[in-house]
C-alpha cells in the first residue's frame, strides 16, 4: 500500500486546500514525515497533517510469493 502525507488547511468560506507533502511505502515512513511535519509547523497554525492511505493494491494478489 502507499502512504501519502498531505497538509490540509480550512477555509472558514469554502473547501479546504489540500497540499500533497510526501509519499510513502510503508505505515512507519509516513509517521516519521507526518511528525518531521507537524514538528515544523507553528504553534497557532490551524492546517493539520494527515496521513491517506491508497489501499488499491491491498489485496493485490500478484504480489504473493509462494
Amino acid at each position: 500500500m502507499k502512504y501519502t502525507v498531505v497538509k490540509r488547511i480550512p477555509f472558514s468560506h469554502g473547501n479546504d486546500s489540500v497540499h500533497v507533502m510526501k509519499e510513502a511505502a510503508s505505515y512507519e515512513e509516513a509517521m516519521k514525515y507526518k511528525v518531521a511535519g507537524e514538528m515544523l509547523e507553528s504553534e497557532d497554525s490551524s492546517s493539520k497533517i494527515e496521513i491517506l492511505i491508497n489501499t488499491d493494491d491491498a489485496f493485490d494478489l500478484s504480489l504473493i510469493h509462494i
